[in-house]
Protein backbone atom coordinates (compact mmCIF):
# COMPACT_ATOMS: atom_id res chain seq x y z
CA UNK A 1 0.00 0.00 0.00
CA UNK A 2 1.35 3.76 -0.54
CA UNK A 3 2.15 6.46 1.24
CA UNK A 4 -0.90 8.44 -0.64
CA UNK A 5 -3.20 5.23 -0.01
CA UNK A 6 -2.33 5.09 3.43
CA UNK A 7 -3.40 8.51 3.95
CA UNK A 8 -6.09 8.63 1.83
CA UNK A 9 -8.37 6.10 4.07
CA UNK A 10 -8.31 8.10 6.85
CA UNK A 11 -9.04 11.21 5.40
CA UNK A 12 -12.21 9.73 3.75
CA UNK A 13 -13.69 7.92 6.92
CA UNK A 14 -12.84 11.90 8.48
CA UNK A 15 -14.98 13.11 5.42
CA UNK A 16 -17.92 10.85 5.94
CA UNK A 17 -18.14 11.56 9.64
CA UNK A 18 -18.20 15.44 8.68
CA UNK A 19 -20.70 14.87 5.98
CA UNK A 20 -23.06 12.75 8.82
CA UNK A 21 -22.49 15.25 11.61
CA UNK A 22 -23.22 18.37 8.83
CA UNK A 23 -26.52 16.45 7.92
CA UNK A 24 -27.48 16.29 11.74
CA UNK A 25 -27.30 20.20 11.79
CA UNK A 26 -30.84 22.18 12.54
CA UNK A 27 -32.90 22.97 9.45
CA UNK A 28 -34.35 26.12 8.85
CA UNK A 29 -37.23 26.74 6.85
CA UNK A 30 -37.19 30.56 6.19
CA UNK A 31 -33.41 30.29 5.11
CA UNK A 32 -32.85 30.30 1.41
CA UNK A 33 -29.20 29.04 2.12
CA UNK A 34 -29.00 27.39 5.09
CA UNK A 35 -26.18 27.02 7.32
CA UNK A 36 -25.40 23.28 6.20
CA UNK A 37 -24.31 24.20 2.70
CA UNK A 38 -20.80 25.17 3.51
CA UNK A 39 -19.93 22.20 5.47
CA UNK A 40 -21.71 19.52 2.86
CA UNK A 41 -19.19 21.02 0.15
CA UNK A 42 -16.36 20.95 2.11
CA UNK A 43 -17.34 17.32 3.60
CA UNK A 44 -17.68 16.53 0.01
CA UNK A 45 -14.43 17.85 -1.40
CA UNK A 46 -12.30 16.59 0.83
CA UNK A 47 -14.28 13.04 0.53
CA UNK A 48 -13.90 13.82 -3.59
CA UNK A 49 -10.01 14.72 -3.04
CA UNK A 50 -9.20 11.80 -0.88
CA UNK A 51 -10.45 9.28 -3.36
CA UNK A 52 -8.24 10.97 -6.13
CA UNK A 53 -5.44 10.74 -3.57
CA UNK A 54 -5.85 7.29 -3.25
CA UNK A 55 -5.96 6.24 -6.87
CA UNK A 56 -2.93 8.95 -7.72
CA UNK A 57 0.81 7.42 -8.21
CA UNK A 58 3.39 8.75 -5.78
CA UNK A 59 7.47 7.20 -5.25
CA UNK A 60 7.13 3.69 -3.38
CA UNK A 61 8.74 3.60 -0.46
CA UNK A 62 8.28 7.49 -0.06
CA UNK A 63 9.32 8.90 3.44
CA UNK A 64 7.61 12.04 4.84
CA UNK A 65 10.25 14.01 6.85
CA UNK A 66 8.50 17.54 8.90
CA UNK A 67 11.64 19.70 10.19
CA UNK A 68 11.73 20.41 14.37
CA UNK A 69 11.62 24.00 13.02
CA UNK A 70 8.00 23.14 11.19
CA UNK A 71 6.83 21.37 13.96
CA UNK A 72 7.09 23.86 16.54
CA UNK A 73 4.89 25.82 14.30
CA UNK A 74 2.55 23.62 13.14
CA UNK A 75 1.48 21.72 16.46
CA UNK A 76 0.82 25.20 18.15
CA UNK A 77 -1.33 26.26 15.10
CA UNK A 78 -3.28 22.82 15.17
CA UNK A 79 -3.71 23.28 19.11
CA UNK A 80 -4.83 26.97 18.50
CA UNK A 81 -7.57 25.66 15.63
CA UNK A 82 -9.22 23.06 17.85
CA UNK A 83 -9.09 25.65 20.62
CA UNK A 84 -11.12 28.17 18.03
CA UNK A 85 -13.65 24.84 17.49
CA UNK A 86 -14.16 24.69 20.80
CA UNK A 87 -14.40 28.24 21.90
CA UNK A 88 -16.69 29.16 18.46
CA UNK A 89 -20.06 28.56 20.21
CA UNK A 90 -20.01 30.13 23.52
CA UNK A 91 -17.38 33.01 23.16
CA UNK A 92 -19.06 33.70 19.48
CA UNK A 93 -17.17 34.10 16.10
CA UNK A 94 -16.23 37.88 15.85
CA UNK A 95 -13.96 37.72 19.22
CA UNK A 96 -13.23 34.06 18.67
CA UNK A 97 -11.85 34.39 15.10
CA UNK A 98 -10.27 38.18 15.79
CA UNK A 99 -8.30 36.29 18.66
CA UNK A 100 -7.32 33.40 16.21
CA UNK A 101 -5.97 35.21 13.38
CA UNK A 102 -4.48 37.43 15.55
CA UNK A 103 -2.59 34.76 17.42
CA UNK A 104 -2.01 32.85 14.17
CA UNK A 105 -0.37 35.46 12.86
CA UNK A 106 1.93 36.11 15.59
CA UNK A 107 2.84 32.09 15.42
CA UNK A 108 3.48 32.34 11.68
CA UNK A 109 5.80 35.11 12.47
CA UNK A 110 4.60 38.67 11.01
CA UNK A 111 5.61 41.08 13.02
CA UNK A 112 3.76 44.37 11.92
CA UNK A 113 1.53 44.46 15.01
CA UNK A 114 -0.82 46.73 14.13
CA UNK A 115 -1.64 45.43 10.52
CA UNK A 116 -2.31 42.38 12.44
CA UNK A 117 -4.87 43.83 14.15
CA UNK A 118 -6.35 45.71 11.82
CA UNK A 119 -6.63 42.74 9.93
CA UNK A 120 -7.84 40.50 13.59
CA UNK A 121 -10.63 42.62 13.97
CA UNK A 122 -12.09 43.79 10.12
CA UNK A 123 -12.32 40.44 8.84
CA UNK A 124 -14.13 38.61 10.93
CA UNK A 125 -16.54 41.69 11.46
CA UNK A 126 -16.93 42.10 7.80
CA UNK A 127 -17.77 38.57 7.54
CA UNK A 128 -20.10 38.63 10.41
CA UNK A 129 -22.29 41.21 9.25
CA UNK A 130 -22.31 39.98 5.22
CA UNK A 131 -23.14 36.15 6.65
CA UNK A 132 -25.83 37.51 9.66
CA UNK A 133 -27.68 40.42 7.53
CA UNK A 134 -27.29 40.13 3.82
CA UNK A 135 -26.86 36.13 3.24
CA UNK A 136 -29.41 35.07 6.20
CA UNK A 137 -27.06 32.61 7.38
CA UNK A 138 -26.62 33.06 11.44
CA UNK A 139 -22.87 32.59 13.08
CA UNK A 140 -22.53 32.23 16.52
CA UNK A 141 -23.05 35.74 18.34
CA UNK A 142 -21.87 34.56 21.70
CA UNK A 143 -21.27 36.94 24.48
CA UNK A 144 -21.96 40.02 22.35
CA UNK A 145 -25.34 41.04 22.03
CA UNK A 146 -24.99 41.78 17.86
Amino acid sequence: MTMNQKISIPLFILAIGYLLATWLLPKYEYILIDADIFPLLLGGLLALFSIILFFSKDEEGAKIYIAKDDLKIIVPVVLLMLLYILLLEPIGFVITTVCFIFICSLLLGYKNHLTNGIVAVLFPVFFYFLFTRYLMIALPSGILPI
